[in-house]
């Protein structure tokens, strides 16, 4: 019993420190007269969110996001972090159950690890589709890899005889799944596994139907 008291608090100290994620910090040299916009820290721990505008010897010439310009000495610089990228959130187009089966979808950030989803699409068989939910990620937003588990309500199944057929019908339902996202910079894909974990199509179809799906999408991170 007292080996226990002792390995849980150990254990739980460990996942504790390795769930903590440094920042991206810009590891790279100053680089001046770029869109891009990077978080500066000073000597004094100030930091600001700003763009390089020019490198002049030891001056560096920033650019505030109220559009004031100042000049700093270099050597009066911390250090320089690249701005994560997908802060706000994330568009996309694909298949699947987070795309209306085939569409457009929005995810926008509640909080670095969680976010709120909707998409809207085409079931091509039977009109529009659609889906609300949540995601739950396993690191923050950035120009990386981050796995996640999904949870939505929407279309998950549809009825099709022919293209066209007045029968054809399409069916909410819960689904739930496991997949992540990838990005370069501000572009990249996403791809979940998915399952259904029940429709209204069994309501009136008995028939069995695989209750596994996926979804593949293009994304663009704001």
């Amino acid at each position: 019993m007292l080996r226990m008291f002792l390995i849980v608090p150990i254990l739980l100290m460990v996942l504790n420190i390795s769930a903590q994620e440094k920042p991206i910090q810009y590891d790279g040299d100053i680089i001046a007269g770029s869109n891009r916009t990077f978080l500066i820290t000073f000597m004094d721990d100030e930091t600001v969110k700003a763009k390089i505008l020019s490198l002049d010897g030891d001056m560096v010439t920033i650019k505030k996001r109220d559009g004031t310009t100042q000049m700093i000495n270099r050597d009066y610089i911390k250090f320089i972090e690249a701005v994560p990228i997908g802060t706000i959130g994330s568009v996309g187009a694909g298949l699947g159950v987070p795309y209306g089966t085939l569409g457009v979808n929005l995810e926008i950030n509640v909080i670095p690890y969680l976010s709120l989803s909707g998409g809207l699409g085409t079931t091509i068989y039977a009109g529009v589709g659609w889906s609300v939910g949540a995601r739950g990620y396993f690191r923050k937003p950035g120009p990386l890899w981050r796995p996640r588990l999904s949870a939505f309500y929407g279309t998950n199944k549809i009825y099709a005889e022919d293209r066209g057929n007045p029968n054809n019908k399409s069916y909410p339902g819960f689904t739930v799944g496991i997949g992540q996202v990838v990005l370069w910079k501000r572009h990249g894909f996403d791809l979940d596994l998915m399952y259904i974990v029940n429709s209204q199509i069994d309501n009136e179809h008995t028939e069995n139907y695989s209750k596994i799906k996926i979804n593949v999408g293009y994304r663009f991170a704001f």
